[in-house]
């Protein structure tokens, strides 16, 4: 079952909850954590790649920001898929993907969090997701008054505990991307998004060295548990492409960052 949303402009998006639907449409489309510090420099037919799409929010803001865009949405979880399918449904240029994107073809386990569908991941470690959560949490509660704050910080614990609740492992196809690109007929990426909570070095290392000069720019999360961060940007790096790191404020003192990688 899915709740659905109405947002500025008539926007209606399906969602799994309301509070996660609510924060996906705030973090992509008001505070725009993937869109490159300098803006983004592409063609009006640009081919953009979302990698970890979820329910689809951030194919939804590169389908209303560039109406001439082909996009694939790749999302490994049957039911946030669904959601997902339903959300781009009619979108002539959009074609979503029932897969994750990795290193190998291969299937997977993936920890897949029916409250918190957006920290569902490969190599999710429940612990390590509530102590982030909590983070981010109270570096929400930090811009709030005295009496919002302690409000939010109360509840914090009973939210936390609920968004875990339930957990299940799910079987996920994994295919290369630089295979997936020959299979689909791309033949660049003008922006390539990725946000897979731990799996992006992966996904990155699944991009053959004949298709990395077909990449124009990209911005991944990353989540730097043991060195991805040096590693993400050392594959851009090493392939051409200049990198500027970010932390959103609400991730300060995490190992939660951005990475916006572009040609010269």
């Amino acid at each position: 079952m899915t709740e659905r949303r109405t947002f500025a402009g008539g926007l209606t998006v399906h969602g799994l909850n309301r509070n996660e639907t609510d924060y996906l449409y705030k973090e992509i489309f008001e505070d725009q954590v993937y869109t490159p510090p300098g803006g983004f420099q592409l063609p009006d037919d640009p081919v953009v790649f979302d990698v970890g799409a979820n329910i689809g929010m951030f194919t939804l803001f590169a389908a209303q920001r560039f109406p001439g865009a082909r996009i694939f949405s790749f999302e490994p979880v049957p039911r946030t898929f669904d959601v997902l399918s339903r959300n781009v449904e009619g979108l002539a240029g959009v074609r979503p993907l029932n897969m994750a994107l990795g290193d190998a073809r291969q299937t997977r386990e993936l920890t897949f969090y029916p409250q918190y569908s957006m920290m569902s991941g490969f190599d999710a470690d429940p612990e390590v997701d509530r102590a982030l959560v909590r983070s981010y949490i109270e570096n929400v509660a930090s811009t709030l008054d005295d009496e919002r704050r302690d409000a939010l910080l109360e509840e914090a614990d009973e939210l936390i505990v609920d968004r875990f609740e339930g957990r299940q492992e799910v079987p996920c196809r994994v295919e290369r991307l630089d295979d997936m690109a020959a299979e689909l007929g791309v033949d660049r990426i003008d922006f390539l998004k990725i946000d897979v909570e731990g799996f992006e070095v992966r996904v990155l290392e699944g991009i053959g060295a004949a298709f990395w000069p077909r990449i124009g720019a990209a911005a991944v999360e990353v989540e730097d548990d043991a060195g991805e961060l040096a590693l993400v940007t050392k594959l851009f790096t090493e392939h051409g492409m200049r990198t500027v790191v970010e932390q959103p404020g609400e991730y300060q003192g995490t190992s939660v960052y951005n990475v916006f990688a572009s040609r010269p």
